[in-house]
């Protein structure tokens, strides 16, 4: 099992939206949506259920707006998806948490957001926590925080790996013979070879061969409007 917050879950319902800023970098987030398709295929790999506590699909539903019930119809029909509600076992475990936090001093336990933030934040870590999470997926900066204190691994957007480079076998008939170079093909290179400076050097006819077109990428089709337009949740 793993967690989200409601940043991470926009990203994978709308994973064209305009993506948050790398706190590392200071710039938008690389490839984003190549994260968020690989972060998908390794937890659906390692047959992982991905918990979105009921504070989370809450905050989620009012940035959706009117489009909040084609949502819900997203999230499910997902199998992997597990809606889980802030229960007696969770009030439970907020309490032990937020009293352990008294005892130290800081009752907010290290945040310095408001007060009615850190109890929804931490109702999101316990919820995720007593579902059996042992990682959530959260770019809050509170959430970041309060997790660890719960013994769960935090990990954000910007820290989402790429996924392995793809190996794609092309002829671009606009190269030039040196970028063609050891670039294997079916057909004798020599068959391919072209000379600007005075006809081809095709020895099979005296006429270059055509290239190779490759096929566009098929159009993703996305239900709904953007609720990410700056990337923030």
């Amino acid at each position: 099992m793993v967690g989200i917050d409601s940043t991470i879950l926009s990203l994978i319902l709308y994973p064209k939206a305009r993506a948050p800023e790398d706190p590392t970098t200071g710039k938008p987030i690389e490839r984003l949506e190549d994260r968020i398709e690989q972060l998908l295929e390794d937890l659906d790999n390692d047959g992982e259920r991905i918990i979105i506590p009921t504070p989370v699909l809450a905050e989620f539903l009012v940035l959706a707006g009117k489009d909040g019930p084609k949502y819900l119809d997203d999230i499910s029909a997902r199998k992997t998806f597990f809606v889980r509600p802030f229960d007696e076992m969770a009030a439970i475990e907020l309490a032990a948490q937020e009293s352990e936090a008294r005892r130290s001093g800081d009752k907010r336990g290290g945040s310095i957001a408001p007060w009615q933030k850190v109890k929804i934040d931490r109702q999101i870590v316990v919820t995720a926590k007593v579902n059996g999470a042992k990682r959530i997926y959260a770019d809050d900066r509170d959430i970041r925080i309060l997790a660890p204190k719960l013994g769960i691994e935090v990990i954000s957007s910007w820290e989402l790996p790429l996924p392995a480079a793809k190996q794609l076998k092309m002829y671009d008939e606009e190269s030039s013979e040196t970028n063609r170079e050891g670039i294997e093909q079916n057909q004798n290179p020599a068959e391919f070879r072209a000379d600007n400076s005075g006809g081809t050097g095709n020895p099979a006819g005296g006429q270059e061969a055509p290239s190779k077109e490759v096929p566009k990428a098929p159009a993703r089709i996305i239900r709904g409007r953007s609720i990410m337009s700056d990337g923030e949740v």
